[in-house]
């Protein structure tokens, strides 16, 4: 029987929902939550605040103390929901180095984006940066083990489609294991068009 994910990275670029989601998966699975962007250095939210990108420099040290929060979830056999961008593929090499790790792109059209970031309101990532962000994404590669769901999706229901996709990737788990959380198949599966997610949850997205 494999083991089935301890620690799960729920990555995007800014406004791709991964504090709402990561938050919802965390419920549903009654782990632990950290909000990734938590541990950037202040140097970093100065940078970021006066529309300066960061670089792989800004970033490692950030990545470390990603990766050091990782470490105790698995030294403690905790489940843990970490959010993290994981804008290219060296660092999401990083971050999965561990085992028992998943990792989660939420995938978002830069349209939509831009009109998420443009409704929120107190955090230090810009419209205007969105666009340093999508010049450092690299798309996930076909060798790399990521669970992709659409971003678009009422946040439930990528909950729901995400931990669908874990059991193709963990076949010998007797059964879904977060179904002891209670999760419901019956989800609303409309797409961020029909419903905007700061008209339902303000800025925590």
């Amino acid at each position: 029987m494999h083991d089935c994910p301890l620690v799960w990275i729920i990555m995007g670029v800014a406004g791709s929902g991964k504090t709402l989601v990561g938050r919802m998966l965390a419920e549903r699975l009654e782990s632990d939550f950290l909000e990734g962007d938590r541990r950037h250095p202040l140097s970093n939210i100065h940078k970021m605040s006066s529309q300066q990108p960061l670089d792989d420099g800004d970033r490692q040290q950030w990545l470390l103390e990603i990766q050091g929060d990782m470490h105790r979830a698995i030294a403690k056999n905790r489940e843990t929901v970490i959010t993290c961008s994981a804008l290219k593929v060296a660092y999401r090499e990083q971050l999965s180095a561990l085992d028992r790790v998943q990792l989660v792109w939420l995938d978002v059209p830069k349209a939509e984006l831009e009109r998420r970031l443009l409704r929120r309101s107190n955090h230090y990532m810009k419209p205007e940066m969105l666009a340093s962000q999508f010049a450092t994404l690299e798309p996930i590669a076909p060798d790399e083990t990521v669970i992709t769901v659409d971003g678009r999706l009422l946040p439930t229901r990528i909950v729901d489609e995400l931990l669908n996709q874990a059991t193709w990737l963990f076949p010998d788990l007797e059964k879904p294991w977060w179904k002891r959380a209670g999760g419901d198949d019956s989800t609303n599966s409309d797409v961020g068009d029909a419903v905007m997610y700061s008209d339902i949850y303000g800025d925590d997205f």
